[in-house]
């Protein structure tokens, strides 16, 4: 940039200041630029730092600014041509502070348009924030610094650029002392607060205090300028305090000391008890030093060895110093209320701890204040005049006042007290005294209970007890004692049962620990409890006896038995061998009223034992009566024969109700079936027709004891329920219709309705003749034929012989079905009877009853060679639909075709079972069939008989040649395979399995003993039987 003498300065960035005074004019004197005077100046600063990039400082040429952390502002300029820098004040001095470095040259400083000196601003070594030219003591009026680069430089530098960091107006000048201090008390500190130094430069106060009479102040604390306020907290009761403080400015220039405000701390007179060394009521003056010590009160001592004190308010009668005695303690003056009472020398040759250096009584109780002075002096024996405080011990004299409002409140084995807190402050504690009936009061417990509340435990449940309750102070004076509280205790008396180790109606103190039993034939309910440690179990019962169940073994030892809290028996559990099981105490003919049995712990054993535990297994409170016997038994006729119903017995403990029935003519019940407590019925299956019976029911409770058998209730079972089925071949009714021809038939079965009967001559009428007529129970339609009547296919890998789709109250009877896939089917029928057919050869199945296909009837039908086209789907008569087709043809639902009944078939020639009821159905029966299972040649088949429903008779068939079972019952679908009843079958020929298979989950299904199997190689069920 260029620039003349005689130009106006053209400046960087920077802005520009005017300023007064009088310069001279601007002329080129070697290269440098000097003020002239013709320059007026309008703008003056004062005191501050005035950095390189202040509006406040004029930078004339081409001046450039680096910003560096180092320097004072964060950043310092260079002037590498013609060039000055000014700044205009009015303080008593000025600064200017710079970089030194190895590139910087050489500047003149001009104050007030006067050359004053010339600066080499060259240096090895960089320094920054330097002091590069200082001026003070000048008046405080308007004055100019110009620093001028002269473009000359040192020969070792490498350039003749000058620099300017900032410029630097010091105030000298401190304020004003503080006016206004006051002190004042503030709970256990000194509140301060002074007013406003009236200098606008003070940035704030800072605040000294001064302990008694010492003369060394300590600084309390800093505030800034706008806060007049400091609390100064934690200052010792009885200490005066003297306060002052000072004001520091800007330029930290600090002022003189404000007058000073002084204060005494209160001395708060104490109550009775024992002051340790350091507690906050003890004033310690002086060099204090706290000592640990286990031998002194309260586990410290404190030394002074200097000049000071120690002190204490009090308002008790009297007072003691306790102090340690030694070979390096002085002596110490004692003054009560001001006036010196005795010197005590601290000497002893032996160290002697917590000793009563001086003591006082009979004062007044107003309050008094104690000091021990350091004198400074000793015996002559002694190494030290140091002086000792241990504590100081206000004593207490008088009781406190009886407790008030004591309350009990009883529950099974403990009382739960409470009573109003004293409001002494002394009081540190309670003691209980309880007394059992009209007994003597005996303290509870050994040591002060803190609470006003305390829970007495381990009492004796269904006694009365009685309780006082006293105070007791820091002096050791104890309250006279509370009016007297009564409490009597509940009882829970339990029935009759076994308790086990764990069970909750237990009572148990002390640390019981269960173990789990392991083996067979070990601890009753499973498991053992034991006790190492003090304590013991309880337990109330309202029987006549009680026994303890418990181990015994090599570690166990001695027991005592209490009954209703009389000790009644010491019990010795040990055995060389462990015992299980082990009736160790039992009591017999009591009163079956409330009584307790508490075993307790003694920690006393056998000279031959290697431990002292006690065991507990169970408590045993027997029960000794019968039950009452049930009511309103009745006998009623069903499908299986007769069903038992009673009205239960009214005791609770009833377990189960045994079933006895006896014959017409006999002498003797038999034990027919048991049923649990919660079942007050019983199915007596498989009786034989026309013969008379007569039932009663006994309840057994849990301890075995039977009631008497209830009155007895007969029956007489009527025969065969289905041997007179009306809807046969033989009963068919006279034709309204006779057909010779299929087109005739197919004619015929389309105009059908309710009451028609079409009759079949002899002859061959092809296949898959459909059904839909919905008929009505007094009007069925028939359609009958004899065995020459045949329909036939002449293909077993298609078609149907009947198909009845959504029929109802349809008869087809007598004809032969034969060479088709399905024999016949029935769908969504209702009281559809196939009767008396010949179905053979077929492909699949023979006859089918599915999709909630109910209340219908296979009866009297042969049934020979099936699963011609497929064997796995051979069966002979299949009721419902497999789980895994429910969605395939059951819309996803169960097949729910139930009351079905399938009777009097004689089924041969199957691949695949004869018989067989899907999950899904339910209360169907299979009656008085004949199986054959000699062409079983199914994978999925091993028996001649599947139920996987619910509800089944299965009853009186007669069966051969099964490849594994007879009969199967599973539930293998939730909900289904429940209920089912199986009796009175029979298998004469040889069976690698069982006759009867049931689910291994109980379910209600039931066997009859009647099945007969004798050559089954695994027996007759798994199941057990039932009479």
């Amino acid at each position: 940039m260029r620039s003349s003498a005689l130009q106006q300065p053209v400046f960087s960035s920077a802005a520009r200041i005017s300023f007064t005074g009088t310069f001279a004019a601007l002329a080129v004197l070697a290269g440098s630029l000097v003020p002239s005077t013709a320059q007026a100046a309008t703008t003056v600063v004062g005191q501050g730092t005035y950095e390189n990039t202040s509006s406040a400082v004029t930078l004339n040429g081409s001046w450039t600014t680096v910003s560096s952390n180092q320097d004072s502002g964060g950043s310092t300029s260079s002037l590498s041509g013609t060039g000055y820098a000014e700044l205009s004040f009015k303080t008593s001095g000025i600064r200017w502070i710079t970089r030194l470095n190895s590139y910087s040259g050489i500047a003149d400083v001009y104050l007030d348009g006067v050359k004053v000196k010339t600066v080499d601003l060259y240096s090895a070594t960089t320094k920054t924030q330097h002091v590069a030219y200082e001026v003070k003591g000048l008046p405080e009026t308007t004055h100019t610094i110009r620093v001028v680069r002269t473009g000359a430089k040192n020969a070792s530098s490498s350039s003749p650029n000058i620099q300017l960091d900032a410029f630097v107006a010091p105030d000298i000048h401190a304020p004003s002392a503080p006016t206004g201090l006051t002190a004042t008390v503030s709970g256990t500190g000194v509140k301060l607060a002074w007013s406003a130094n009236p200098e606008s430069d003070v940035k704030g106060y800072r605040v000294y205090r001064r302990e008694g009479t010492s003369t060394t102040r300590a600084l309390v604390g800093t505030t800034s300028a706008s806060t007049r306020t400091l609390t100064d907290d934690g200052r010792n009761p009885g200490v005066t305090y003297t306060y002052d403080l000072l004001a520091v400015d800007t330029s930290d220039n600090v002022s003189g000391y404000s007058g000073a405000a002084a204060v005494t701390m209160p001395i708060k007179a104490q109550p009775a008890g024992t002051y340790e060394n350091d507690d906050p009521a003890v004033t310690l003056d002086g060099p204090w030093s706290v000592v640990s010590s286990g031998m002194d009160s309260g586990d410290s001592y404190a030394t002074l060895n200097s000049a000071g004190f120690a002190e204490i308010s009090f308002k008790t009668s009297g007072i003691r110093w306790i102090s340690r005695l030694n070979s390096y303690s002085g002596i110490a003056d004692v003054y009560l209320d001001g006036v010196k009472k005795a010197s005590v020398d601290l000497y002893s040759a032996t160290t002697r701890y917590q000793q009563v250096a001086y003591e006082v009584k009979g004062l007044p109780e107003t309050a008094h204040t104690l000091r021990i002075v350091r004198t400074g002096t000793k015996n002559a024996a002694s190494s030290s005049a140091t002086v000792m405080l241990d504590a100081f011990v206000a004593p207490d004299v008088y009781p406190p006042a009886a407790p008030l409002a004591l309350s009990a409140k009883p529950a099974t084995s403990s009382v739960a007290l409470s009573w109003t807190e004293s409001p002494e402050p002394d009081v540190i504690g309670y003691r209980v005294y309880r007394a059992t009936g009209t007994g003597a009061m005996t303290a509870v417990t050994s040591s002060a209970v803190t609470s006003p509340s305390y829970t007495d435990d381990g009492l004796l449940p269904g006694a009365a007890y009685r309780y006082q309750v006293s105070a007791l102070d820091a002096g050791g004076n104890e309250s006279p004692r509370s009016a007297v509280v009564d409490a009597q205790l509940g009882m829970t008396a339990l029935p009759a049962g076994t308790y086990e180790d764990d069970d909750p109606a237990l009572t148990k103190k002390g640390p019981w620990t269960k173990t789990t039993s392991t083996g067979a034939g070990t601890d009753s309910g499973g498991s053992f409890s034991t006790l190492g440690d003090p304590g013991y179990v309880e337990m109330s019962f309202g029987t006549s006896g009680i026994k303890w169940v418990a181990r015994k073994n090599t570690s166990s030892g001695y027991a005592d038995v209490y009954l209703d809290g009389v000790k009644v028996k010491t019990v010795d559990l040990y055995s060389s061998t462990t015992q299980y099981a082990q009736t160790v105490f039992e009591k017999t003919g009591l009163s079956e009223t409330g009584h307790t049995i508490r075993i307790v712990r003694t920690g006393d054993k056998n000279t031959s034992s290697v431990g002292r535990n006690i065991t507990l297994d169970a408590l045993v409170a027997p029960d000794v009566y019968a039950p009452a016997a049930p009511t309103s038994v009745k006998a009623t006729g069903v499908r299986t024969g007769a069903k038992l119903t009673w009205t239960k017995s009214p005791d609770a403990d009833v377990a189960s109700y045994r079933v006895f029935r006896r014959a017409a003519g006999a002498t003797t019940d038999v034990l027919v079936g048991t049923v649990p407590s919660t079942t007050t019925s019983f199915a007596d299956v498989g009786l034989a027709d026309g013969a008379t019976y007569t039932w009663t029911v006994v309840a057994r409770d849990t301890w075995k004891n039977d009631s008497a058998a209830s009155l007895p209730a007969s029956f007489t079972n009527t025969g065969d329920p289905y041997a007179a089925f009306p809807q046969r071949y033989a009963t068919c009714p006279t034709a309204t219709v006779t057909v010779s021809t299929r087109a005739q038939l197919l004619s015929a079965i389309s105009s059908a309705s309710a009451g028609s009967v079409i009759r079949l001559n002899p002859g061959t009428y092809g296949a898959n003749i459909e059904v839909t007529t919905k008929a009505t129970p007094d009007k069925p339609l028939w359609i009958c034929g004899p065995r020459t009547a045949v329909i036939d296919n002449a293909d077993v890998s298609k078609g149907y012989g009947f198909k009845l789709t959504g029929a109802t109250n349809v008869v087809v009877a007598g004809m032969t079905v034969r060479n088709v896939q399905k024999g016949v089917a029935v769908l969504y029928g209702k009281g559809v009877t196939i009767a008396d057919l010949r179905v053979e050869k077929i492909g699949d199945e023979a006859i089918h009853l599915k999709n909630q296909t109910t209340d219908s009837t296979v009866i009297g039908n042969s049934i020979a060679t099936t699963g011609l086209n497929s064997p796995n789907y051979g069966e002979g008569v299949y009721i419902g639909t497999a789980e895994g087709n429910w969605c395939l043809y059951n819309d996803c639902n169960a097949d729910t075709s139930d009351r079905n009944l399938v009777a009097f078939n004689t089924i041969s020639g199957t691949t695949a079972e004869p018989m067989e009821a899907k999950a899904g159905t339910s209360d169907g029966t299979m009656w008085k069939n004949t199986l054959d299972g000699s062409a079983i040649t199914s994978s999925d088949t091993d028996s001649l008989v599947q139920v996987m429903g619910s509800g089944w008779v299965i009853a009186g068939n007669r069966g051969t040649h099964s490849p594994t079972d007879a009969i199967q019952v599973w539930n293998t679908t939730a909900g289904y395979g429940l209920d089912n009843i199986v009796y009175g079958n029979a298998v004469s020929d040889a069976l690698p399995g069982y006759a009867v298979v049931m689910p291994y989950a109980d379910g209600g299904n039931i066997v009859g003993c009647d099945n007969s199997a004798p050559a089954a190689a695994l027996g007759m069920s798994n199941k057990t039987c039932q009479n």
